[in-house]
């Protein structure tokens, strides 16, 4: 399955946000990690975004998140600049160089923001692939 890109801002001009997409996604046991973000809300343990994006890049699979976790952390931010999302069954097993380069094979669902212009979405489920680009085409 390959990525699909997908505008950030919608026809009718609003912006699709992270919360959006993972409104989409059915309720899960994945490990979800976050690998990259820049943008502004309410970071998780207080941290600034700065501090948010230091603890990221210190660990070595990004910010590993449960399901409700990464629902709580999205319904927190209120604009995405930069970000990379993955979900996978197996976490262990992935390797970030590949995510980093839009490799998402081994994942589940990945959600990328690119430069406030445009998200790539991938699933291995071609449902939630559907969901995802509804979500952002929707008006």
């Amino acid at each position: 399955m390959s990525n699909l890109e997908v505008p950030m801002y919608r026809k009718n001009g609003t912006r699709v946000q992270l919360v959006d997409l993972l409104a989409k996604v059915p309720a899960n046991a994945w490990d979800w990690s976050i690998l990259e973000f820049d943008g502004v809300g309410h970071m998780p343990a207080n941290d600034s975004v700065l501090e948010f994006q230091t603890r990221v890049r210190q660990q070595p699979l990004g910010l590993v998140l449960t399901w409700s976790e990464i629902s709580r952390f999205a319904e927190a931010v209120e604009y995405t600049i930069d970000c990379l999302v993955i979900a996978a069954s197996d976490i262990d097993r992935l390797e970030v160089d590949k995510l980093l380069a839009d490799d998402f094979q081994e994942c589940e669902i990945a959600i990328r923001a690119i430069d406030s212009t445009e998200w790539i979405l991938f699933a291995s489920n071609p449902t939630i692939l559907e969901g995802l680009e509804g979500a952002a085409r929707s008006s």
